[in-house]
């Protein structure tokens, strides 16, 4: 396991504490040290990054993260990065913020096109 994986593992385990400044500062450095090759895994960290955005009421940076994800995880091929970022962006269908409404729009298009 690189310090890139314990880096946002422990960013994933602040969001799940409830601490987002701490996850977020986490995930960040995860993603910073993380290997370019390492696609699938970058696809999962932008996803657990999406999600520490939305504690912090940032759609624009959520969607961000969540259609970089989904982008990196259909890049890679990757089942399991696919459905992570689906989900997180099914899990938006309720949030009226135009950020949401163009990254639903945008993931239908890259998912059923």
């Amino acid at each position: 396991m690189s310090i890139a994986d314990l880096n946002a593992d422990a960013g994933r385990c602040w969001l799940d504490l409830g601490d987002p400044h701490r996850a977020a500062t986490a995930i960040g450095s995860g993603l910073n040290e993380l290997d370019p090759r390492r696609s699938r895994t970058k696809a999962v960290f932008l996803t657990y990054r999406a999600e520490g955005a939305l504690h912090h009421r940032d759609a624009s940076a959520a969607a961000a993260d969540a259609r970089a994800a989904l982008d990196t995880a259909l890049d890679s091929g990757a089942t399991r990065c696919i459905d992570l970022a689906s989900a997180l962006i099914r899990r938006l269908d309720h949030r009226p913020e135009r950020p949401m409404a163009e990254l639903r729009e945008y993931a239908r298009e890259r998912l059923t096109g």
